[in-house]
């Protein structure tokens, strides 16, 4: 009798675990937080059922695919498979992330940038690079004396990505395929030689990587850390006054605020493996910082057209010392101090080319990646837009 009691309750158990499973697939009654989709494969293709899709086995997959995506709890099963991948074996379930020595993680693009394979995949060889490199900054030359004409200044920024910095902490074979042609310094070069206003924390960072008391990318980030923000605000502050002879305030560096609570950009790698553990980390600072002497000091207009690097700038005090400002992300998606403005399309807002004309300074913000297509083309739709009738 106990037996047979047992064998009801075993029975029992495996009934309402596969019930849960059914309903948290159909009602999501719990609510996890949905994997990255880097690792989530759910990808299902729309199929109608015929004699032709049912007997060559493709709305079969359709509907196994549909299964797989609405199964209960699969984020949770999805990362236990991730763990054990990663803690036993050491592989990473995304395949855009590599992990180097020391446990750094690094974005597979920007490696491929430093390897020289962007380049030789959109351009063919080093040779064309530089003459597209040649014509982007004409345009460049162009665009900055637009607008200068209508009173604006121009300051491009050269950001440096993780690999560019730390090359030691690459994998070996990384480590023997990198390249001795950098399409960033070739832009710096031709920008210096063009004197076009520009910032190259490339080659800053690398001065200083050693030097700086905290590491300038944590090991699980991808963008500059937030133990940089004081040191960039500060540099972006006096290389606008240069350009502009406008005062702007200067950075009250108040506490390092060490911690292990990362921003999300120190952690985004991290996150995006989908892993079911939190993975261990040093403590970093998350500094605390605000502008000072701002009395009497010059509250101009900011255009910023930029990648995501700028995302962490955005999330400080720094665009506080600005009366209106607009982040173009890629050119695309405003994101403004106006609401009215943000996450409209540029292209469509009836007021940019307004926007531009009541800018003080234009402002490019950009990694080596994205100088492959340069500003997301905003030297030439910048231009069109003025010269509108």
């Amino acid at each position: 009798m106990d037996k047979q009691r047992h064998h009801i309750i075993q029975f029992a158990c495996i009934m309402a675990l596969l019930a849960a499973i059914v309903l948290q697939g159909f009602t999501n009654v719990v609510k996890i937080k949905p994997l990255s989709p880097y690792t989530s494969h759910f990808v299902v293709e729309p199929q109608t059922l015929t004699f032709k899709t049912y007997l060559d086995g493709s709305y079969q997959k359709h509907l196994a695919q549909k299964a797989r995506k609405h199964t209960g709890f699969v984020e949770f099963f999805s990362r236990c498979h991730h763990q054990v991948a990663y803690s036993c074996f050491g592989k990473i379930a995304n395949p855009n992330v590599i992990e180097g020595k020391h446990q750094e993680l690094f974005l597979k693009g920007n490696i491929d940038d430093i390897t020289g394979k962007l380049l030789l995949l959109k351009y063919g060889s080093i040779e064309n690079a530089k003459a597209e490199a040649q014509k982007n900054v004409a345009a460049t030359l162009t665009l900055m004396n637009t607008l200068r004409q209508h009173g604006t200044q121009f300051l491009f920024v050269f950001c440096p990505t993780k690999p560019m910095v730390y090359p030691e902490y690459l994998p070996e074979p990384y480590q023997d395929e990198l390249s001795d042609f950098c399409l960033e310094d070739y832009y710096v070069q031709l920008f210096k030689e063009n004197d076009i206003p520009h910032i190259d924390f490339h080659s800053y960072f690398k001065t200083i990587k050693d030097t700086f008391p905290y590491p300038l990318y944590t090991r699980t980030g991808s963008h500059w850390a937030a133990s940089t923000m004081p040191f960039v605000c500060d540099s972006l502050f006096r290389k606008l006054e240069e350009i502009s002879g406008c005062q702007l305030p200067s950075i009250n560096y108040i506490d390092p605020n060490l911690g292990s609570r990362y921003t999300e950009q120190d952690s985004e790698l991290e996150h995006s493996l989908d892993l079911l553990l939190p993975m261990a980390k040093p403590k970093v600072p998350r500094p605390v910082f605000a502008l000072q002497d701002t009395v009497g000091k010059s509250r101009p207009n900011l255009v910023v057209v930029g990648d995501g690097y700028f995302v962490p700038l955005e999330k400080t005090c720094f665009l506080e010392a600005f009366h209106t400002w607009n982040y173009l992300k890629y050119n695309d998606y405003v994101i403004s101090s106006n609401p009215d403005y943000s996450w409209k399309h540029f292209k469509n807002l009836p007021d940019a080319r307004q926007v531009l004309e009541n800018a003080d300074f234009v402002m490019a913000v950009y990694t080596s990646n994205y100088l492959f297509d340069y500003m997301n083309g905003f030297a030439q739709s910048a231009i069109e837009l003025y010269n509108m009738p």
